[in-house]
């Protein structure tokens, strides 16, 4: 099968079947009411389907990690704990927050402009800062007096500076609002040192929710001009009623207003993947036949949390320049939108070495944007290294690049030309192109100091590939890596350079999906890959059976080990998975690198 960039996959659970774009709710539809998709297609009005787009082009923003937290500097009783969470992993008394914290938060040197510009120069498109995080304390001017321009005696209502500033600049405004975890007030979710438990009574729950959550939201879909997007964040105890109410309140307000999965239940208008979320294959799960609906992920351009501290926030990663780049050009690959993070200090600025590092991102993208803003995934559902597209162009994305030779195995379409894209002239390289073999040489001058981008001239609108369903081998062993498998979630990431899981065996819906074609039926020996745990457990499932392995083995060594049969009793393209069963913790050191089958012999 030839894979074209329209083409459109849909995983759901169990059988995960693929459905054809005709099926416009299986589009969107993944895996159940707690997963995204679960509001359908009718919400994606003509004003959504505008900023979908917008998002969609424009790949790249920048995330605000800013508040009361960033006044303690990750310091409680001096000793470090944490950035935004520094509150409730010291259990901070709410009377000693507001104190020390809320009470002292006056960011004299906050200027709106210079956020704007910042942005502008990382070659950002949007901004999404937090109008409340966890803290529960409100950045504007809200009706409750939590907030920063009454409570503190500050003053100024710092999100209607940024609104009115991006809106001069025609910059794009979002809001982070957590919409269930609020460690100030009794109801919210989250604070168990001052109030009973994490989980709050139902009824302590509605009423924070309506008085204080949802009047929040309104404010600021009211009150601070055009919004580009809300993104919500941790939505425990949220129910189906709740999202739907807050997807209202939304929609009434800003018609075109994007929000995101972390609203809870599986509403939104876009997946978020796990913070830092990596995946090894390009996923269009979430796209319509005529709207792509890109997933998105986050990551931090500090170190030790996502807001500001004294040991994290000032740290010079100038030599990670080339990450953070890379990192924008797997995601866009992959199908997906990188929000990048900065924390400002408690004066309002951003430092100088938070700065420099987003700048050389805005730098690389003067030259190479043409290979990100608006460009499609790879072709190749599990490509190499970082790939995009656009019609009749396909570009290559290679990170510290050293040989001079760059090679590419699955691409079928003619090759016409291929040139540097940092090269002015665009002077044609030398390539050999044999059947879905190409090779393309790079004189050194060529080769960028982060990521080389080469560019190539195709005869096709669509990119041509070839057929990635895993073939079984000629001795009838079938290979499931992870690197080509599909993640039937998002909450899930992957390390590119070990080619395993991370912060996989967490929930029981965090799926791996393998599409096999199988020659040669029977009974195989299921050989894990892993680094063992003693706890977890997995179901690998084919069509007709099923078998759970148990990694145990030497934990935290990968290796090899033999786990149990499996039969698969039919030949042709089939899909076998792998879900966790016996659960360990969400943020766990297990890593799956693949699944091997060996047939049995009689």
């Amino acid at each position: 099968m030839k894979t074209g960039i329209l083409s459109i996959t849909s995983l759901f659970a169990g059988a995960l079947s693929l459905y054809a774009q005709s099926n416009v709710d299986s589009v969107i539809k993944i895996t159940g009411s707690d997963e995204f998709g679960s509001a359908g297609v009718s919400i994606y009005s003509p004003e959504i389907r505008e900023n979908m787009k917008k998002l969609y082009e424009d790949k790249f923003g920048l995330f605000v990690h800013w508040g009361p937290y960033a006044q303690l500097e990750g310091v409680w009783d001096g000793e470090e704990v944490s950035a935004e969470w520094i509150m409730k992993r010291a259990f901070i008394p709410v009377e000693d927050y507001e104190r020390e914290a809320s009470g002292k938060f006056k960011p004299a040197k906050f200027n709106a402009a210079d956020y704007v510009t910042i942005a502008e120069n990382a070659g950002m498109r949007f901004i999404v800062i937090t109008a409340k995080h966890h803290d529960g304390f409100a950045m504007y001017k809200s009706e409750h007096p939590y907030n920063l321009v009454d409570f503190a005696g500050y003053g100024r209502d710092v999100l209607k500076e940024l609104s009115e500033e991006c809106a001069k600049r025609k910059m794009k405004l979002g809001f982070y609002y957590s919409q269930s975890q609020d460690w100030h007030e009794e109801g919210g979710f989250g604070n168990h040192w001052d109030f009973e438990g994490n989980l709050k009574p139902q009824d302590k729950f509605d009423a924070y929710f309506e008085e204080k959550a949802v009047m929040q939201v309104e404010e600021l879909t009211r009150n601070y001009g055009d919004i580009f997007m809300i993104w919500f964040d941790t939505p425990v105890q949220m129910d189906d009623e709740k999202c739907q109410q807050m997807m209202d309140v939304v929609k009434v307000n800003q018609p075109g207003a994007l929000v995101n999965s972390r609203l809870g239940k599986g509403y939104g208008h876009f997946d978020v993947s796990m913070d830092n979320g990596k995946t090894p294959s390009v996923s269009k799960a979430t796209w319509l036949p005529d709207l792509k609906v890109p997933w998105q992920t986050h990551e931090s351009v500090t170190e030790r949390g996502w807001g500001y501290t004294s040991y994290g926030g000032e740290n010079d990663r100038s030599e990670e320049y080339a990450d953070f780049i890379y990192s924008l050009c797997r995601i866009v690959s992959n199908g997906g939108v990188y929000l990048l993070n900065v924390a400002p200090r408690p004066d309002g600025s951003i430092p100088e070495s938070q700065v420099n590092s987003i700048t050389a991102i805005g730098d690389w993208l003067k030259v190479n944007g043409e290979a990100i803003y608006g460009a499609d995934p790879s072709p190749l559902k599990f490509p190499p290294y970082a790939i995009t597209s656009k019609p009749g162009k396909v570009y290559l994305q290679l990170k510290d690049l050293e040989s001079n030779r760059v090679e590419l195995d699955g691409l079928l379409s003619k090759v016409n030309k291929a040139y540097a894209l940092a090269d002015p002239s665009r002077k044609a390289l030398m390539f050999e192109q044999n059947n879905s073999h190409l090779t393309v040489t790079l004189p050194d001058e060529l080769k960028q100091p982060h990521v080389t981008v080469i560019a190539l001239d195709i005869g096709d609108e669509i990119p041509q590939v070839v057929d990635e369903t895993i073939q079984q081998g000629e001795d009838g062993s079938i290979q499931l890596p992870v690197a080509h498998c599909e993640y039937a979630v998002r909450r899930i990431s992957y390390d590119y350079e070990e080619k395993t899981t991370r912060n996989w065996g967490g929930k029981t819906n965090q799926g791996l999906v393998w599409t096999v074609n199988v020659k040669t039926p029977g009974v195989f020996e299921v050989i894990s890959e892993d680094n063992g745990d003693d706890k977890l457990s997995y179901e690998l499932k084919s069509p007709t059976d099923r078998v759970v392995v148990h990694p145990l083995g030497n934990v935290g060594e990968l290796t090899k080990k033999s786990l149990g049969q499996l039969n698969i009793d039919r030949t042709g393209v089939i899909q076998i998975t792998a879900y966790p069963k016996d659960t360990i913790s969400w943020f766990n050191s297990f890593r799956l690198k693949g699944v091997e089958l060996v047939p049995v012999k009689k």
